[in-house]
This record gives C-alpha cells, sequence and structure tokens, in this order.
C-alpha cells in the first residue's frame, strides 16, 4: 500500500520514509522466496518435460503389444472393387482365390398399384423380419397409405422395415425394406382386417406362391468360393474367419471374363520398421530432452535447471540397459534390440542399421512377436522401466509431490510476509506520525512563547 503523508509537524515525507523501512526489511525476504519459487516452478517444468518424453515411449509400446504390432499382417487384392481384405496377427500368410457367386441382398416387398387417396380402413397388421415382429394398429382415420406408412416407420418396436411409397402408371405402390441382409431375414406381414379390407393388398407370407405384395428383391446370403473348394455363406457382403485372421469384403460378383480374385495375405514388415521408426524417434526424444535439463555450460557456468540430478542418470541408464539385456523367453535368433539392428551411437542416441533390420525382416520376421510381445517381451520391459519413474509412485512423481509441498510452504511464507509487512507498515506509521504531533505541539509552544517575550 503507498504511502504519500506529510508531516504536518516535522515537514517530512512520512509516507516516504515508512515505505523505504519497509521495503528495506521486505526486500532479502522478498529476494528469496521469489527465488525459491522460480526454482520449484522451474524444476516442476523440467520434471514434467522428462515425464512426458518417458511416458511416449511407454504408450508406443502399451500400443505396439496391445495391437500386436509386430506380428502384424497386410493384405492385397488383385480386384479390391470386387473384393478387399484386412488381416489381423493370427492371419496364416499365403495366397487365395476368391470366386464371388453371390451378393447378401435384404428383402425387399411391393405392393400392386393401390389409390393413394383411399382410406384403407381399421386393421392391424403385424411385420415380421427374421424372427423379430411388431403388430401395428391402423386406425380408421388414419389409414391412408401415406398415413400407413409414417405408422410403420415410427412405431417403437418396429422389427427393422422400412416403407414408402412410389407413384408409377398403376398407382401408388408402397415398398416394404428390411435393414438386414441375409437368407434368414425374411419379410412377413400379416394382415387381421376382415377379408374384404383394403389392408388385404399388403399381406405376405414368404412360405406362400399367392401373395398380394411382390417380392421386388429376394433376401439372400453372400456366397464365396475360396480356392475351387470351400464354398462359404455369410448374412452380409463380410466373411470373417473364412479365412483365420482375414477379413474378406465383396462388392461384386466375379465373371467367369475376369475369373476369382487373388488375395495376398503377407507379413506387414512396412507397418513393423514404421513402428521400430517411432520408438527410435521417441527414444531420441526422450535423451534430447535429458540432455537439455542436465548440460551444464562451464563458459556461462549455467546448467539446466536438472543438472547432476540422479533421475537423469538412472532413467538413461536403465533404457540403455534395455536395449542390450537379453529378454528371457525370447526366440534365439533375436534376443536383445541390438540383433534387430537397432543400436545407440557414440553421442547416446539410438539409430537403426537399415540393412539389419530389413535382414531380419525378410528372414526372421516370426521371432519379432516373441520378443516384443507377450508381458516378458521388451515392449513390456519399457512400459515397466517408464513406470517405475512415472507411475504413481515413481521417482518423478515423488520428486512433484515433494516440490508440489515445497510451493504450497512458499506461498504460506509469501502470505506471512505480507501481513508482518502490512503490520510494520501501520505500526511505523503511527510511530512517525506520534512523532511528528509531538514536534508540531513542540513548534506551537515555542511559537507562544516568543508571542510574550519583549521584543
Amino acid at each position: 500500500m503507498g504511502l504519500s503523508a506529510t508531516g504536518l509537524g516535522s515537514g517530512m515525507d512520512i509516507g516516504s520514509m515508512v515505505s523505504k523501512i519497509v521495503e528495506a526489511e521486505r526486500a532479502p525476504k522478498q529476494e528469496r522466496i521469489v527465488k525459491n519459487m522460480n526454482d520449484v516452478e522451474t524444476n516442476i517444468s523440467a520434471y514434467g518435460r522428462l515425464k512426458t518424453s518417458l511416458d511416449t515411449m511407454k504408450d508406443l509400446m502399451y500400443d505396439f503389444r496391445r495391437n500386436n504390432t509386430f506380428a502384424s499382417r497386410s493384405t492385397v487384392s488383385d480386384n479390391p472393387e470386387t473384393v478387399s481384405a484386412s488381416a489381423d496377427h493370427q492371419a496364416v500368410t499365403g495366397v487365395y482365390s476368391i470366386d464371388v457367386q453371390q451378393l447378401a441382398q435384404s428383402h425387399k416387398l411391393v405392393s400392386d398399384g393401390l389409390d393413394a387417396k383411399a382410406d384403407f380402413g381399421a386393421g392391424k397388421l403385424t411385420l415380421n423380419l427374421g424372427g423379430r415382429s411388431a403388430t401395428i394398429e391402423i386406425k380408421p382415420e388414419e389409414s391412408t397409405l401415406l398415413d400407413i406408412v409414417r405408422t410403420i416407420n415410427k412405431h417403437p418396436s418396429n422389427p427393422g422395415i422400412k416403407a414408402s411409397v412410389i407413384n408409377d402408371d398403376s398407382g401408388a405402390r408402397m415398398i416394404l425394406g428390411g435393414d438386414k441382409t441375409g437368407a434368414d431375414n425374411q419379410l412377413a406381414v400379416t394382415v387381421n382386417a376382415p377379408i374384404t379390407s383394403p389392408l388385404q393388398a399388403l399381406a405376405f407370407n414368404p412360405a406362400s406362391q399367392n401373395n398380394a405384395m411382390n417380392e421386388m428383391q429376394a433376401a439372400k446370403d453372400a456366397r464365396i468360393l475360396i480356392d475351387g473348394l470351400a464354398l462359404v455363406s455369410s448374412e452380409t457382403n463380410t466373411f470373417s474367419d473364412a479365412i483365420r485372421g482375414v477379413d474378406i469384403e465383396v462388392s461384386k460378383v466375379t465373371t467367369a471374363e475376369d475369373g476369382p480374385v487373388t488375395v495376398n495375405v503377407d507379413e506387414d514388415r512396412a507397418t513393423v520398421k514404421a513402428s521400430l521408426e517411432q520408438f527410435v524417434d521417441a527414444y531420441n526424444a526422450f535423451y534430447q530432452v535429458t540432455k537439455a535439463l542436465s548440460k551444464y555450460d562451464p563458459e556461462t557456468q549455467q546448467g539446466g535447471p536438472l543438472v547432476g540430478d540422479s533421475v537423469i542418470r538412472s532413467a538413461v541408464n536403465q533404457m540403455r540397459s534395455l536395449f542390450s539385456t537379453p529378454i528371457e523367453g525370447a526366440p534365439d535368433s533375436l534376443k536383445t534390440l541390438s540383433e534387430l539392428g537397432l543400436s545407440t551411437t557414440m553421442d547416446g542416441r539410438l539409430e537403426i542399421n537399415n540393412a539389419m533390420l530389413d535382414k531380419q525382416l525378410a528372414q526372421n520376421f516370426s521371432a519379432l512377436d516373441g520378443f516384443f510381445g507377450g508381458n516378458n517381451g521388451f515392449a513390456r520391459k519399457v512400459e515397466e522401466a517408464v513406470q517405475s519413474f512415472t507411475g504413481v509412485a515413481g521417482t518423478i512423481r515423488n520428486r512433484e509431490s515433494s516440490l508440489g509441498d515445497q510451493r504450497v510452504r512458499l506461498r504460506d511464507e509469501q502470505e506471512t510476509l505480507d501481513r508482518r509487512m502490512e503490520d510494520l507498515q501501520n505500526r511505523t506509521l503511527k510511530q512517525f506520525s506520534a512523532m511528528d504531533n509531538a514536534m508540531g505541539e513542540m513548534q506551537s509552544q515555542l511559537s507562544a512563547m516568543m508571542n510574550i517575550m519583549p521584543s
């Protein structure tokens, strides 16, 4: 709080004097608090950067392990517009011939031409689709063809049947279509109304040859022939595990002229290599962070916020140890990361020997998942190492918690100092004011004495 009071008795600038006294008392304590607070905030930020760089590696390895990245498979179709495919890590590599004999279809019905403006009267329609059914009441005051369409579409128990109306030369036609493909998802419409009711024009029984409505599109399963031997059907145009670990999506029927589609399932070396490059980049980013935080410049005698910190040394040493330590239970042909072509350079970075890696990917791909995957593989080892630093009970978390406590204490010290300085200011101001008042009274008394003395 600024002071500007001027002593009436002494003529001194009391406010300025009090401020200087208070500032002289505050300065060394305030400087210490500010310096310590800056150090705490700098260290919290530094540990945050270190933790983020470590967690990036951990998260990558978790994703690789969860997604079985190092056993990835690729698929190539020579006619993707007709047949496309995707494969998981369980797929057996090979070349497969796919002949698409039939696509899956949903069931569709169409009525004869009807009078769109006529009332069809009261009654009930029971709609069935693949074993799911709903009974829909048609009210006499809402019984035009459009009314019936709206009632069907908005019914809460509709089993998945979409109704619509088209108009052609013969009149208005109702179309009913199922929302699921497959031979088992046939439509049926049972009419509960007098035999003479116009609603009877909407009846359909798939088991009967005589129906009021007509089959516009039959319900069909998709059907493919694999390698000229295995005939496989599916309710949809997707075939899951017809070939182990492979999902096949068909879009067109193959013709005798074009012949079957060839699908090649292979080891996905490109994805694995890109994943390893991701990890190398993540480690090198971590290593650059450690160098920036722990560097020391002898010329300026300035160091990074964590110079000399044992946490950084420990983190780097643990990661480097993982790179050279054999993984127990891994295939004999791939026990360490360096055998895959990944090793540390003289300056501490991790680099890839592409020739060595490409050779391992080409000749020893099946060993990668055994080295990286599982609960004891390299990926899990990286996760555990990082967790020991960044986890709830990790070293970095403990340091951050301690720094947080220091920050709270410094804030408390700041509040205490502010209160003490405010008390000092008020107390000193009162003292100076009292002195100034006393001096004013003395001057008044002196002036009075001078006035009564003879000149």
